[in-house]
């Protein structure tokens, strides 16, 4: 077991497209502990662009393999000085609470619910993408020429945004206001 009252220790956490992965990592760079736990993509089986995942789902990911790896390590928390976070771009919907909100189509969309994350993989924004390429805009010359079809923030918003903006229980959506 390591002598965790004098060594300084930092726990890295990498979310991916099928997992999120911890690390203990020492002072000087030894992985003295690490953990992957699963996560849930959701596809629809009518729908072969569709890409969902969820944010609970990916924090109590986070949080069991944080604790196995100082489970199993030995380590105080207290020695952890410090975390760093990695991520795949995914596209995550809340409200300005935090509470996760659905992006799934159907009676769901806009409503607090699990499946708020348009996952990097996901090719719903055809039609949006379509419109950035349109434009000729020199902003393409960055991005290679054109827009790939990944998720596109226009994707979103091209939803009834009531259901999006909730701020003190108040239904009235800012965006419109003058």
């Amino acid at each position: 077991m390591p002598n965790t009252t004098e060594e300084s220790y930092y726990i890295g956490i990498d979310v991916g497209t099928g997992s999120v992965r911890a690390s203990l990592v020492s002072k000087s760079g030894k992985v003295v502990a690490s953990s992957t736990q699963e996560t849930k993509t959701w596809r629809d089986p009518f729908d072969h662009r569709v890409f969902e995942q969820s944010t609970t789902d990916i924090w109590a990911g986070a949080g069991k393999a944080i604790k196995e790896c100082l489970q199993s390590s030995g380590v105080d928390p207290i020695a952890v000085k410090g975390l760093g976070f990695d991520a795949t771009c995914s596209l995550v919907v809340t409200d300005f609470d935090g509470t996760p909100v659905a992006v799934t189509k159907g009676e769901h969309l806009g409503k607090h619910g699990e499946r708020n994350i348009i996952l990097w993989a996901d090719h719903r924004a055809e039609k949006e993408a379509d419109l950035i390429n349109s434009t000729g805009s020199i902003v393409l010359d960055y991005v290679g020429g054109t827009m790939s079809v990944r998720p596109k923030f226009l994707f979103p918003m091209d939803l009834d945004l009531t259901n999006f903006i909730v701020r003190n229980g108040d239904t009235q959506n800012p965006l419109a206001q003058e």
